[in-house]
C-alpha cells in the first residue's frame, strides 16, 4: 500500500496547473513547409518528425497559412499527393498564443477557435517558438 505522504500533493485544477505558462508546456520548434511544397512532402515531414501537423508558410511573406494535419491528410488517400500543393491540404487555421500566456488562456483559445494546436509566438518578433496542443494541455490537466 502506498502512503499518501509519499505522493506529491495534487494541485487544484482551478489553481496552479492552469496558471502554468504555455512556454513550460509547449513542444519547442515547429516543422514548416512552403505553401508550394507538395502534399506528399507534408506527409513525409510528419512521418519523419513524428508530429501530427506541419505549419504551411506563405512564400512571399513567410506568414503562417495554416496547419496540414494528419487527420486532414487522410482525406487525400485516394488523390495524387505529389501534384497537389501543401496549401491545398491546410485544414486548420494558425492560432497564435504568447509563451507567457497561461494554460487556462490556451484552453480558452482552443475552445474558442476549435483548433487542436496553438502556435507559440512571441508577439514582438513573430517567430514561432513552438507548439502547444490539446494533448499537451490535457497532460497538464490530468497530472
Amino acid at each position: 500500500m502506498v502512503s499518501d505522504t509519499l505522493l506529491p500533493p495534487r494541485r487544484s485544477l482551478s489553481g496552479d496547473r492552469l496558471d502554468t505558462p504555455v512556454r513550460d508546456l509547449m513542444r519547442p520548434g515547429v516543422i514548416v513547409l512552403s505553401e508550394h511544397a507538395s502534399v506528399a512532402q507534408a506527409q513525409r515531414a510528419m512521418l519523419a518528425h513524428g508530429v501530427h501537423a506541419v505549419l504551411v508558410l506563405e512564400d512571399g511573406t513567410g506568414r503562417p497559412a495554416g496547419w496540414v494535419t494528419s487527420r486532414g491528410l487522410l482525406g487525400w488517400a485516394a488523390r495524387d499527393v505529389a501534384l497537389a500543393c501543401a496549401r491545398e491540404a491546410v485544414t486548420e487555421p494558425p492560432v497564435a498564443i504568447e509563451p507567457s500566456a497561461s494554460a487556462r488562456e490556451a484552453l480558452e483559445a482552443i475552445d474558442r477557435t476549435g483548433a487542436a494546436r496553438l502556435l507559440v509566438v512571441r508577439d514582438g518578433d513573430g517567430l514561432p517558438e513552438g507548439v502547444v496542443s490539446d494533448v499537451d494541455l490535457l497532460r497538464e490537466v490530468a497530472r
